[in-house]
Protein backbone atom coordinates (compact mmCIF):
# COMPACT_ATOMS: atom_id res chain seq x y z
CA UNK A 1 0.00 0.00 0.00
CA UNK A 2 1.16 3.53 -0.77
CA UNK A 3 2.99 5.15 2.15
CA UNK A 4 0.80 8.23 2.02
CA UNK A 5 -2.39 6.17 2.21
CA UNK A 6 -0.93 4.28 5.16
CA UNK A 7 -0.24 7.61 6.87
CA UNK A 8 -3.82 8.75 6.32
CA UNK A 9 -5.19 5.51 7.76
CA UNK A 10 -2.77 5.54 10.70
CA UNK A 11 -3.47 9.04 11.96
CA UNK A 12 -7.03 9.11 10.70
CA UNK A 13 -7.86 6.26 13.07
CA UNK A 14 -5.66 7.43 15.93
CA UNK A 15 -4.48 11.05 16.01
CA UNK A 16 -1.44 12.02 18.03
CA UNK A 17 -2.44 12.01 21.68
CA UNK A 18 -4.74 8.99 21.45
CA UNK A 19 -2.72 6.96 23.94
CA UNK A 20 -2.67 9.75 26.55
CA UNK A 21 -6.38 10.59 26.14
CA UNK A 22 -7.86 7.10 25.98
CA UNK A 23 -11.61 7.09 26.25
CA UNK A 24 -12.00 10.62 24.89
CA UNK A 25 -13.14 11.30 21.33
CA UNK A 26 -10.77 13.33 19.10
CA UNK A 27 -12.24 16.76 18.45
CA UNK A 28 -13.62 17.10 21.97
CA UNK A 29 -12.45 19.40 24.72
CA UNK A 30 -11.61 16.48 26.99
CA UNK A 31 -9.39 14.81 24.37
CA UNK A 32 -7.50 17.98 23.57
CA UNK A 33 -6.96 19.07 27.16
CA UNK A 34 -5.81 15.63 28.34
CA UNK A 35 -3.48 15.05 25.38
CA UNK A 36 -2.06 18.59 25.52
CA UNK A 37 -1.36 18.27 29.25
CA UNK A 38 0.53 15.00 28.72
CA UNK A 39 2.45 16.46 25.82
CA UNK A 40 3.45 19.69 27.58
CA UNK A 41 4.13 18.22 31.03
CA UNK A 42 5.62 14.82 30.24
CA UNK A 43 6.48 14.17 26.60
CA UNK A 44 7.67 17.56 25.30
CA UNK A 45 8.07 20.05 28.17
CA UNK A 46 11.27 21.19 26.43
CA UNK A 47 9.53 22.25 23.21
CA UNK A 48 9.17 25.99 24.04
CA UNK A 49 12.89 26.04 24.84
CA UNK A 50 13.90 24.91 21.34
CA UNK A 51 11.10 26.47 19.27
CA UNK A 52 10.73 30.26 19.73
CA UNK A 53 6.94 30.42 19.65
CA UNK A 54 7.07 33.73 21.53
CA UNK A 55 8.88 35.33 18.57
CA UNK A 56 6.22 34.47 15.98
CA UNK A 57 3.95 37.49 16.32
CA UNK A 58 3.07 38.86 12.89
CA UNK A 59 5.03 36.18 11.02
CA UNK A 60 3.52 34.00 8.30
CA UNK A 61 3.93 30.49 9.65
CA UNK A 62 3.34 27.22 7.81
CA UNK A 63 3.01 24.02 9.82
CA UNK A 64 3.42 20.77 7.92
CA UNK A 65 1.44 18.04 9.64
CA UNK A 66 -0.54 19.85 12.34
CA UNK A 67 -2.31 16.73 13.69
CA UNK A 68 -4.90 17.65 16.34
CA UNK A 69 -3.56 21.22 16.56
CA UNK A 70 -1.31 21.28 19.63
CA UNK A 71 1.42 23.45 18.14
CA UNK A 72 -1.04 25.37 15.98
CA UNK A 73 -2.45 26.66 19.27
CA UNK A 74 0.99 27.83 20.42
CA UNK A 75 1.60 29.69 17.17
CA UNK A 76 -1.80 31.37 17.19
CA UNK A 77 -1.55 32.32 20.85
CA UNK A 78 1.77 33.98 20.00
CA UNK A 79 0.11 36.07 17.29
CA UNK A 80 1.39 34.32 14.16
CA UNK A 81 -0.47 34.37 10.87
CA UNK A 82 -0.91 30.62 10.82
CA UNK A 83 -1.47 28.16 7.97
CA UNK A 84 -1.31 24.39 8.23
CA UNK A 85 -1.43 21.39 5.93
CA UNK A 86 -2.00 17.77 6.91
CA UNK A 87 -2.33 14.67 4.75
CA UNK A 88 -5.01 13.23 7.05
CA UNK A 89 -8.43 14.70 6.20
CA UNK A 90 -9.90 13.95 9.65
CA UNK A 91 -7.33 16.25 11.28
CA UNK A 92 -8.80 19.35 9.65
CA UNK A 93 -12.08 19.17 11.55
CA UNK A 94 -10.39 17.98 14.73
CA UNK A 95 -8.05 20.96 14.76
CA UNK A 96 -10.81 23.43 13.96
CA UNK A 97 -12.87 22.08 16.87
CA UNK A 98 -9.93 22.05 19.26
CA UNK A 99 -8.79 25.59 18.49
CA UNK A 100 -12.32 26.92 18.52
CA UNK A 101 -12.27 26.14 22.25
CA UNK A 102 -9.69 28.95 22.55
CA UNK A 103 -11.40 31.34 20.15
CA UNK A 104 -9.18 30.65 17.12
CA UNK A 105 -10.07 29.80 13.52
CA UNK A 106 -6.95 28.24 11.97
CA UNK A 107 -6.34 28.30 8.23
CA UNK A 108 -5.90 24.57 7.62
CA UNK A 109 -6.19 22.40 4.54
CA UNK A 110 -5.43 18.90 3.41
CA UNK A 111 -2.07 18.77 1.68
CA UNK A 112 0.99 16.76 0.78
CA UNK A 113 4.40 17.69 2.22
CA UNK A 114 6.02 16.68 -1.07
CA UNK A 115 3.83 19.05 -3.10
CA UNK A 116 2.92 22.04 -0.95
CA UNK A 117 -0.13 23.92 -2.26
CA UNK A 118 1.40 27.39 -1.87
CA UNK A 119 3.23 29.90 -4.04
CA UNK A 120 6.96 30.48 -3.85
CA UNK A 121 8.17 32.66 -0.96
CA UNK A 122 4.80 32.61 0.83
CA UNK A 123 6.04 32.18 4.41
CA UNK A 124 8.50 33.56 6.92
CA UNK A 125 8.64 30.37 8.99
CA UNK A 126 8.04 26.69 8.27
CA UNK A 127 7.62 24.13 11.03
CA UNK A 128 7.13 20.38 11.23
CA UNK A 129 7.05 18.34 14.42
CA UNK A 130 7.44 14.58 14.13
CA UNK A 131 5.98 14.32 10.62
CA UNK A 132 8.58 14.37 7.86
CA UNK A 133 10.24 11.13 8.97
CA UNK A 134 7.01 9.49 7.74
CA UNK A 135 7.05 10.76 4.15
CA UNK A 136 8.34 8.72 1.18
CA UNK A 137 10.91 11.39 0.22
CA UNK A 138 12.12 13.76 2.91
CA UNK A 139 14.41 15.34 0.32
CA UNK A 140 11.40 16.35 -1.77
CA UNK A 141 9.62 17.67 1.30
CA UNK A 142 12.65 19.78 2.27
CA UNK A 143 12.85 21.12 -1.29
CA UNK A 144 9.21 22.16 -1.12
CA UNK A 145 9.74 23.89 2.21
CA UNK A 146 12.70 25.76 0.73
CA UNK A 147 10.56 26.85 -2.21
CA UNK A 148 7.70 28.31 -0.14
CA UNK A 149 9.96 30.17 2.31
CA UNK A 150 11.01 33.78 1.85
CA UNK A 151 14.77 34.31 1.46
CA UNK A 152 16.12 34.30 5.01
CA UNK A 153 13.10 32.35 6.23
CA UNK A 154 13.40 29.94 9.14
CA UNK A 155 12.71 26.21 9.08
CA UNK A 156 12.25 24.23 12.29
CA UNK A 157 11.95 20.47 11.87
CA UNK A 158 11.78 17.60 14.38
CA UNK A 159 12.60 14.05 13.25
CA UNK A 160 13.52 10.78 14.92
CA UNK A 161 17.12 10.36 16.08
CA UNK A 162 19.05 7.30 14.89
CA UNK A 163 21.54 7.72 17.73
CA UNK A 164 18.92 7.84 20.47
CA UNK A 165 18.75 5.42 23.36
CA UNK A 166 15.29 4.39 22.22
CA UNK A 167 16.50 3.40 18.74
CA UNK A 168 19.93 1.97 19.58
CA UNK A 169 18.97 0.06 22.73
CA UNK A 170 15.21 -0.31 23.10
CA UNK A 171 14.52 -1.04 19.43
CA UNK A 172 17.77 -2.36 17.97
CA UNK A 173 18.59 -4.66 20.88
CA UNK A 174 15.70 -5.23 23.26
CA UNK A 175 12.82 -5.37 20.76
CA UNK A 176 14.86 -7.65 18.54
CA UNK A 177 15.52 -10.04 21.43
CA UNK A 178 11.84 -10.18 22.39
CA UNK A 179 10.07 -9.74 19.04
CA UNK A 180 12.52 -9.79 16.16
CA UNK A 181 13.53 -13.40 16.20
CA UNK A 182 10.03 -14.61 16.96
CA UNK A 183 8.37 -12.66 14.17
CA UNK A 184 11.38 -12.80 11.82
CA UNK A 185 11.13 -9.04 11.27
CA UNK A 186 13.87 -6.63 10.32
CA UNK A 187 14.65 -3.62 12.49
CA UNK A 188 12.91 -1.40 9.91
CA UNK A 189 9.81 -3.56 10.13
CA UNK A 190 9.93 -3.38 13.91
CA UNK A 191 10.29 0.40 13.67
CA UNK A 192 7.03 0.64 11.73
CA UNK A 193 5.22 -0.85 14.74
CA UNK A 194 6.00 2.01 17.13
CA UNK A 195 3.23 4.32 15.89
CA UNK A 196 0.08 3.37 17.79
CA UNK A 197 -3.03 3.18 15.62
CA UNK A 198 -6.35 1.38 15.69
CA UNK A 199 -6.26 0.70 11.94
CA UNK A 200 -3.37 -1.77 12.40
CA UNK A 201 -1.37 0.08 9.74
CA UNK A 202 2.41 0.07 9.37
CA UNK A 203 3.40 3.62 8.36
CA UNK A 204 6.75 4.71 6.97
CA UNK A 205 9.12 5.45 9.86
CA UNK A 206 12.65 6.72 9.20
CA UNK A 207 15.43 7.75 11.56
CA UNK A 208 18.36 10.10 10.96
CA UNK A 209 21.68 10.95 12.52
CA UNK A 210 22.70 14.57 13.03
CA UNK A 211 25.11 14.25 10.13
CA UNK A 212 22.45 12.82 7.82
CA UNK A 213 19.90 15.47 8.73
CA UNK A 214 22.41 18.27 8.25
CA UNK A 215 23.41 16.87 4.84
CA UNK A 216 19.80 16.57 3.70
CA UNK A 217 19.05 20.16 4.66
CA UNK A 218 22.19 21.47 3.00
CA UNK A 219 21.52 19.48 -0.18
CA UNK A 220 18.15 21.19 -0.49
CA UNK A 221 19.62 24.68 -0.14
CA UNK A 222 19.38 25.38 3.59
CA UNK A 223 22.01 26.78 5.90
CA UNK A 224 21.86 24.83 9.16
CA UNK A 225 22.02 26.97 12.29
CA UNK A 226 21.71 24.22 14.90
CA UNK A 227 20.64 20.64 15.53
CA UNK A 228 19.63 19.79 19.08
CA UNK A 229 18.65 16.53 20.76
CA UNK A 230 15.73 16.12 23.16
CA UNK A 231 13.08 13.73 24.52
CA UNK A 232 13.86 10.89 26.85
CA UNK A 233 11.03 9.56 29.02
CA UNK A 234 10.86 6.40 31.06
CA UNK A 235 8.65 4.86 28.35
CA UNK A 236 11.62 5.09 25.98
CA UNK A 237 13.63 2.69 28.13
CA UNK A 238 13.65 -1.09 27.48
CA UNK A 239 10.71 -2.94 29.06
CA UNK A 240 12.97 -5.24 31.07
CA UNK A 241 10.56 -7.50 32.95
CA UNK A 242 9.74 -6.32 36.48
CA UNK A 243 12.47 -3.62 36.48
CA UNK A 244 10.53 -1.48 34.01
CA UNK A 245 7.89 -0.63 36.59
CA UNK A 246 10.51 1.28 38.56
CA UNK A 247 11.65 3.42 35.63
CA UNK A 248 8.85 5.90 36.29
CA UNK A 249 10.60 6.89 39.51
CA UNK A 250 13.72 8.09 37.72
CA UNK A 251 13.95 11.87 38.34
CA UNK A 252 12.57 13.78 35.38
CA UNK A 253 15.50 16.18 35.61
CA UNK A 254 17.91 13.28 35.02
CA UNK A 255 15.96 12.05 32.00
CA UNK A 256 15.88 15.58 30.58
CA UNK A 257 19.66 15.89 31.04
CA UNK A 258 20.31 12.55 29.33
CA UNK A 259 17.79 13.40 26.64
CA UNK A 260 20.05 16.21 25.42
CA UNK A 261 22.54 13.54 24.35
CA UNK A 262 20.48 10.41 23.55
CA UNK A 263 16.92 11.70 23.12
CA UNK A 264 14.48 10.42 20.51
CA UNK A 265 14.15 13.73 18.62
CA UNK A 266 16.51 15.80 16.54
CA UNK A 267 15.43 19.43 16.34
CA UNK A 268 16.99 21.33 13.46
CA UNK A 269 16.86 25.04 12.81
CA UNK A 270 17.82 26.01 9.28
CA UNK A 271 17.53 29.12 7.11
CA UNK A 272 16.89 29.64 3.45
Amino acid sequence: MDGKIRAQKTWGSSPTGSTSAKGSAPGTKDFFERALKYRSKHEMPWLPDVIPFQEMRGKRVLEIGFGPGYDALSFMQAGATYSGIDITPENLERTRKHLALFGFEPEVRQGDAEALPFDDASFDVAYSNGVLHHVPSIEQAFSEVHRVLEPGGDFYVLVYNKNSLFYRITLAIWYQIIHGYRHKETLQEQLSRIEFNEADERPIVNVYSKRELRALLQQTGFKVSSIKVRKLTWEDLPAVWFVHRFFKYIPRSLLHFLGKAVGWYLIAHARK
